[in-house]
């Protein structure tokens, strides 16, 4: 489900703002951390944990997220440093 969201979001990508980008991007990150998760320890993560750390969202970070987010380890590997370019992201213990 989250996954088509993120294609919804490709499909519409110049029109997304800031905060759907940035919801975007933590979503597919939260989603490699703990698949499967719990609607409320999903939320918690992209609320309290992702979008804190994220810096405002490039289109470059946007890009490989769209591109990355099936494998969760070319995600992290391809995109923190794009996405997350001032700090390591520290997601529960991650």
């Amino acid at each position: 489900m989250r996954v088509l969201l993120l294609v919804a979001g490709l499909l519409v990508g110049c029109h997304q703002t800031p905060e759907e980008k940035a919801q975007d991007v933590c979503d597919a990150y939260c989603d490699c951390i703990d698949p499967g998760a719990l609607p409320a320890v999903f939320d918690q993560c992209v609320s309290q944990q992702c979008l804190p750390q994220l810096p405002p969202v490039s289109d470059d970070c946007l890009q490989c997220v769209f591109t990355n987010d099936q494998v969760c380890t070319d995600l992290f590997a391809q995109c923190t440093n794009e996405c997350f370019s001032t700090q390591t992201p520290r997601f529960g213990g991650m």
